[in-house]
């Protein structure tokens, strides 16, 4: 069964498996990023999933309303995280110098792990499409892993605010995330 749900799966979501995995490799690199840049990929990840989740509050208001609950608790812990503390706001440069970490990668693969399972369970079991009591943690997690996601995005964003203008660094007691 593993093998036939693989092989009918579209070669777009390897495709886009393959560019996130880019993408989170990218990340495991120390780089230096604009204030837009740190905030596209969370935003583009989040996108995505609330476009997949439309039908789903199309006939259940109320998994948009536990999406977003589990969006902003999650965003809050995110804002929350410790900041790495090689993490430096360059005002010359107008970037934000980052160390490498997997916790992007980790993230990126818990999203698309979750909709790929989601997907392949509603074309095996399609009356889960309208059970309340398999899309409301579905949308809960979603919203959880967004907001993690795009939390921890916003808490570095808010280095580059804290600075006044001089280089800033993370806090030098934080575990690199």
């Amino acid at each position: 069964m593993l093998f036939a749900i693989l092989s009918y799966t579209p070669t777009w979501v390897w495709a886009l498996l393959a560019a996130l995995v880019a993408l989170g490799l990218l990340q495991t690199r120390p780089r230096r990023v604009a204030r837009a840049q740190l905030l596209a990929l969370p935003l583009a990840l989040l996108g995505l999933g609330l476009w997949s989740l439309l039908p789903v509050f199309a006939a259940q208001p109320q998994a948009a309303l536990i999406w977003a609950l589990g969006l902003a608790g999650f965003a809050a812990l995110g804002l929350r995280l410790p900041r790495p503390a090689q993490a430096r706001w360059l005002a010359d440069a107008q970037r934000l110098q980052l160390p490498g970490s997997w916790v992007p990668m980790a993230i990126i693969l818990a999203i698309f792990s979750l909709r790929y399972a989601t997907g392949v369970s509603m074309a095996l079991h399609p009356a889960w499409r309208t059970m309340a009591s398999v899309q409301w943690p579905l949308a809960a997690l979603s919203g959880a892993l967004g907001g993690l996601f795009l939390g921890r995005a916003l808490g570095l964003l808010q280095l580059t605010r804290r600075s006044g203008g001089t280089t800033m660094r993370g806090d030098a007691s934080s575990p690199a995330l």
